[in-house]
Parts: structure tokens; C-alpha cells; sequence
């Protein structure tokens, strides 16, 4: 068991976290981002620290700088564990004045959890993202709520009790405190950073509310929650007012609101907000929370935080599920209606050819016309394979079970092996196939089947979509930074605008210039799905009338030069 949970935790995994200026760069700038994170947790620490050593509390009862660990972590993994380690050292050695001893292993744990905390995490994200499955907001509290904070609380719990006589319960006492300490300041905070940074993607739904606006009245219900918030924790408590103390759980409404009406960042923005002027409030003796004579009225805040925290999380997460089982079953139901009449084209071909040659109206065996039926079977028999092999992958790519058979694959070799299977197309309607010779520089580190199949898809769709006479290529980029650029273009019909995200979704048929595209609508959901299983990307900049080209980067870490260098992209 404890061999199967090692390997799952560092066994090599591409991390989704990562930013994609950080994915390619040198030890230079993963020493820049060390930096970053170096300075922001000793800022974070400096602020929380002297305001709560204001009113005489220490240590913090809320630690934020857990939050910047916990992005660098997930950002960084181990390569950014110094800098949570050193960001530690200078605000407890450098500002505290703790004991080297104390320093260092307060300082390693702090650092070790996040990262171990990520790394497992890393493991357990679904395909759909953290916040957009009920199992990965599950797994995001498990790991940086829960496990990550308890490391870290460990290392606390030794660094005090040394040199102290052995008491469990003091040693209990500690964990727990030091372990809610840190698993506030990555509640407050963490989540919301992770949204605006992008390390997380909203679903699609939200995305699109957000790039259209949100309504005025949503905006006004997000101030009305920040001014009623601000105005319940900054003002001096009433006393003998019991019920004001309910008024903040209320919050719990209209933040679904939001949550549902707008987005997850704007809601969990609004969660930040509402915590840390809560905290702040309560800890200057102002708010609601003051009226019950609590020992510690903080208990209050951390109660409100965490009903707020989850009752978003949840509620996003279960809808974003809600909306994916809709697509799933309108894709299921397209998929039924459209492979129907797919598979039954060509299977009634093949069988009513195989009755024609065998029945007697047909003749004696010597008829010429059975070449013509036979030719006709064997097209028809070859269409329905590809139609067969398409469903099949794209059920492979989306369930996650396509494995890579890696090698080293020649660009140029590539390239003209693909063309020369839609060479006989392309002269049918005298297109004229493109190579560029700077391909003859460079090679890819992936499976041989899955880029014969994406430039296949790519190619087909060029030159189905070209004018008789017109021309098509494939045309190999060097970015600066390493990664590789292929671009498949052509001068073909063009795609509308409004259309170029829509003609990647499964089974989708864009309607262009008047008809209907043939075919299944899989080629190129299954060229994206390829791509991003390398760690690429796959975009589409198009005109109409004018043409089509289909970008592909290819990471830096994929890429080899053969030997003379091509030219820097643009």
C-alpha cells in the first residue's frame, strides 16, 4: 500500500498548474520566480504579523502567508520549495528572532507540506479541473486544507516543544492551533488567488457570462455584499442585540447568488473580502461577534468563513457537474442520431452490392459490372473503419486511456508521409501541396500514430475545404523560447468568425457558404484532444474566402534540432 501511494505521489506528471511562461524557462527564471515568492510570503507575514502583534496577539491566529506557499507550491512544485523555505526563514528568523534550530525547522516544514500537499493533489485533480467537479473541490480541501497544514503544524509542534518537558496534551493543543493558523490563511485566501492567476479554469458557462458582462444587478448584489459585510464588522457591537450575531451566516444567500448569477472568482473574491474584514473587525473589537462574551469571538469568523468557503465551493462545483451531464447527454444524443444514419450508409451499400453480385440479376461471374460493385463495397467498408476508428479514439482521448508510445519523430519524414495519403485527393482537384525544407532541421519527442493522425485530420480538412487549383502546407516555426510552431494553412473556404471554437466540439457540423460540411465533425475535436495530450496547444486563425490556418505549439521539451537552427518565430 505504501509502495502504491509513493509512486502515485512522484512518479513524473505534467503539471496542470504551471504558467505557460514558466513551462520552458531556464534556471534564471525559476530563480526570478523563487524571488517572487521569497518576497511575498516575508510581505504577507510582515502585514499579518505586525497587525495582530497590534492588539496582542501572537502568534497570528490566521497565517495568510500559507496561501502564497500553497500557490507556489502548486505552481512550482520542489523547484519552488526554497523559495517558501527562505520566504519562511526571513520571517521567523528575521523578524521573529527565532533560534536558528527553530527557524529551520519551523521554515522546512512550512515548505514541505505545500509541496507534498501539491504533489498529491497534482494526482487526484480531475480531467474537468478542481472547481468544476464536486471530487476535485473534495480533493483541493483534502490536500491544502488538510494535509498541507498538518505537515507544517508538525514541524511547529516540534519547534516549540524542544527543549520543553513532554506533555501530549500541550503537544495536542499546539498541533491543532498551529494546524488551524495555516488552514485559515489557505482558505481565505488561496482559492481566489488561483482563479485570478488562472492556474484553474472556470467552466465554460461562467467564462461566457464573463466575457459578455455580467448585469447591472448582479454587480449591484456583489457591492451590496461588500458594503453590508464592511458595515457589520467595522462598526462597535450593540449590546443586547443577540440576533445581529446571525446577520453575517446570512451572507450565505446572496453570495449563491453570485456564485450561480455570476462566477466562482467573483463569489470567492467576495468570500476573501467578507473574511478578512470579519477577522480584522472582530479583532478590533468591532461587529457582531462581540455580543456573546466569547472567550475567543474568533471561533465566530472561522465558522462564517468556512460555511461561506464551502457553501461556494459546493454549489459551483455540483452545478458545473449539473451542466456537464446536460452536454453529455445532448452529445449522446447527437452521437445517436448522427452515427445512425453514418454506419447505416455504408453497411447498406456493402450489403445491397454483396446481393446484386450473388443474384442472378446481376449475371454470370464474368459481368463487368462486379468491379464497379466490388470497388463500391470496399469504399464503403473503408469508410465505415474510419468512422469506427474515429469514434474509438475520441472515446480513448476523452477517457483519459490514450497512451503515448514516445520516440523520436524526423518533422520532415512526418510531414511527407501524411501528405502523400491526401496527395491523390489534392490532384483530383489539381491543390497544389506545400513543405517547407526548414523541417528537415528539427524532430519531436511523441507517438508516431497520434501526429500521423493529427496532421491527417488537418491536411483532409484543408484540402476538402480548398478550391480546385489552390494550395496547401505545412509550415515549421522555432520560437525563441524552444517551442516549435507547425502550421497547416491553406486557401480554402474559410471559417465565419463567430465559428472557430464551435468547429472543435465533438460531432459539431458548421454550416458554411450554404451547405453542410460532410462528415462526422470528429476530426478535429480528435486532432485537439492528440495535441493536448503532448502538452501542446491548438488554435485557428481564419477568413472567409480567403483560408484557414491551423497553429499548433509544440513545448520546447518535445522538440529536438537535427542540426541547422530555424528561424525565429515571430
Amino acid at each position: 500500500m505504501l509502495t502504491r501511494v509513493s509512486q502515485a505521489i512522484f512518479r513524473p506528471l505534467p503539471n496542470p498548474w504551471t504558467a505557460t511562461f514558466l513551462q520552458d524557462v531556464d534556471w534564471r527564471g525559476w530563480s526570478a520566480a523563487t524571488l517572487v515568492t521569497v518576497l511575498g510570503y516575508f510581505a504577507m507575514g510582515l502585514v499579518v504579523s505586525r497587525f495582530f502583534a497590534a492588539y496582542g496577539l501572537f502568534p497570528a491566529p490566521i497565517w495568510l502567508p500559507t496561501a502564497i506557499a500553497t500557490i507556489a507550491a502548486m505552481v512550482g512544485g520542489a523547484r519552488l520549495w526554497p523559495g517558501i523555505f527562505f520566504g519562511s526563514c526571513l520571517i521567523n528568523g528575521g523578524w521573529f528572532e527565532a533560534p536558528l534550530v527553530t527557524t529551520a525547522i519551523i521554515s522546512t516544514m512550512n515548505a514541505a507540506g505545500p509541496v507534498l500537499g501539491a504533489l498529491i493533489l497534482r494526482r487526484l485533480r480531475p480531467a474537468r479541473g478542481l472547481f468544476n467537479s464536486f471530487p476535485g473541490v473534495l480533493a483541493f480541501i483534502a490536500c491544502m486544507i488538510g494535509v498541507s497544514p498538518a505537515i507544517s503544524a508538525g514541524g511547529g509542534t516540534v519547534a516549540m516543544m524542544l527543549g520543553h518537558p513532554f506533555d501530549s496534551a500541550q503537544i495536542y493543543s499546539i498541533w491543532v492551533t498551529w494546524w488551524l493558523t495555516d488552514a485559515g490563511g489557505t482558505l481565505y485566501l488561496a482559492p481566489a488567488m488561483i482563479l485570478w492567476l488562472g492556474l484553474e479554469r472556470e467552466d465554460e458557462t461562467s467564462q461566457r457570462r464573463a466575457q459578455a458582462g455580467f448585469q447591472r444587478r448582479d454587480l449591484a448584489v456583489w457591492a451590496w455584499i461588500a458594503v453590508v459585510s464592511t458595515a457589520l464588522f467595522l462598526t462597535p457591537p450593540l449590546r443586547g442585540a443577540d440576533v445581529r450575531t446571525a446577520f453575517p451566516f446570512l451572507l450565505v444567500v446572496p453570495l449563491s447568488w453570485i456564485a450561480l448569477r455570476m462566477s466562482l472568482r467573483s463569489a470567492y473574491t467576495l468570500v476573501s473580502l467578507v473574511a478578512i474584514v470579519a477577522t480584522v473587525g472582530t479583532v478590533a473589537g468591532y461587529g457582531p461577534f462581540q455580543d456573546h462574551g466569547l472567550a475567543n469571538p474568533l471561533q465566530l469568523v472561522g465558522a462564517l468563513v468556512v460555511l461561506l468557503a464551502t457553501n461556494v465551493l459546493t454549489i459551483v462545483a455540483l452545478v458545473s457537474e449539473r451542466q456537464e451531464a446536460e452536454s453529455a447527454n445532448k452529445a449522446k444524443s447527437m452521437f445517436l442520431a448522427m452515427t445512425s444514419h453514418e454506419l447505416k450508409t455504408p453497411l447498406n451499400a456493402i450489403i445491397g452490392f454483396s446481393s446484386l453480385i450473388n443474384s442472378e440479376a446481376v449475371g454470370s461471374t464474368a459481368d463487368p459490372r462486379h468491379a464497379d460493385y466490388i470497388a463500391l463495397i470496399k469504399s464503403s467498408g473503408e469508410h465505415l473503419l474510419r468512422l469506427i476508428n474515429d469514434l474509438l479514439d475520441i472515446s480513448k482521448i476523452e477517457a483519459g486511456r490514450f497512451d503515448l508510445q514516445e520516440q523520436r519523430l524526423p518533422l520532415a519524414a512526418l510531414i511527407e508521409d501524411t501528405m502523400a495519403l491526401v496527395r491523390l485527393q489534392a490532384e483530383a482537384k489539381s491543390i497544389v501541396l506545400q513543405t517547407d525544407p526548414a523541417a528537415s532541421a528539427i524532430a519531436i519527442e511523441g507517438d508516431a500514430k497520434a501526429w500521423r493522425q493529427i496532421l491527417l485530420n488537418l491536411l483532409s480538412n484543408a484540402v476538402k475545404f480548398t478550391p480546385a487549383g489552390g494550395t496547401v502546407g505545412v509550415k515549421p516555426m522555432l520560437g525563441a523560447d524552444g517551442r516549435l510552431m507547425l502550421r497547416v494553412w491553406d486557401t480554402g473556404i474559410g471559417i465565419p468568425e463567430q465559428a472557430l471554437e464551435r468547429v472543435f466540439v465533438p460531432f459539431e457540423r458548421v454550416r458554411m457558404h450554404g451547405h453542410t460540411v460532410d462528415g462526422t465533425g470528429l476530426g478535429l475535436s480528435i486532432a485537439r484532444g492528440l495535441v493536448h495530450l503532448h502538452g501542446g496547444t491548438i488554435s485557428l486563425e481564419s477568413k472567409v474566402g480567403e483560408g484557414t490556418t491551423v497553429k499548433i505549439v509544440v513545448p520546447a521539451h518535445r522538440v529536438i534540432k537535427l542540426h541547422s537552427p530555424l528561424a525565429a518565430a515571430s
